[in-house]
């Protein structure tokens, strides 16, 4: 097996943590990795908050459907993506419109560009902009012995506030990273056959 599937394998979500600090060295190889990790157009737009402070990460937590368990991480990486790229203003025969037409239909692409609340519109298109970069995160963190979970139930606009991010910022979601204080339980994972298929359906 190599190093690779191993840490993949070894990667679990856990939501109890010790208050064991992490190293800043181990902390800047997750950053690296995330700098790393590859984006649409190597346009990049993806942004980390690293959130220590007690009080903060509380906030946080309470934003997060009140699961003060992610308050208890020694570090929460808070995942942004740069919402300042909006579809609406693009002439109709970009590249950009041309593929989110193919992708998800013209009618669907001409509603979102109509739609009044700009912000609320580019936060859904850049949702997952964070995601690679963060599983990059979280792999690495994996590989130091490190674990966590990525928190999607979020109210975006309260983080974006408790963050004070600019208007071109936004948080979409959380991954408390630390050193976990529980035995996850053995994962039911679908076959090799369950989740491919070969040329055809």
């Amino acid at each position: 097996m190599t190093d690779t599937l191993n840490v993949i394998i070894k990667r679990r979500s856990v939501r109890k943590f010790k208050d064991t600090p992490i190293p800043e060295n181990v902390l800047n190889e997750m950053l690296e990795a995330a700098r790393h990790a590859p984006s649409p157009g190597n346009g990049q737009g993806h942004c980390f908050g690293i959130i220590r402070d007690k009080s903060l990460k509380g906030q946080l937590a309470e934003a997060a459907g009140k699961q003060m368990w992610i308050a208890e991480a020694p570090v929460i990486f808070a995942c942004c993506a740069d919402i300042s790229w909006d579809i609406a203003k693009e002439p109709q025969d970009s590249l950009g419109v041309h593929i989110n037409h193919l992708r998800f239909g013209k009618d669907f692409i001409d509603y979102l560009c109509e739609y009044p609340n700009r912000k609320q519109c580019m936060q859904f298109f850049e949702n997952a902009m964070p995601l690679i970069p963060a599983e990059h995160i979280f792999l690495a963190a994996t590989a130091h012995g490190l674990n966590g979970c990525l928190v999607g139930w979020l109210d975006v606009a309260k983080a974006n506030e408790i963050l004070n991010l600019p208007e071109q910022l936004s948080c979409l979601f959380l991954l408390p990273i630390g050193y976990a204080d529980e035995s996850p339980g053995q994962k039911k994972l679908k076959s090799i056959e369950d989740i491919t298929f070969y040329d055809k359906w």
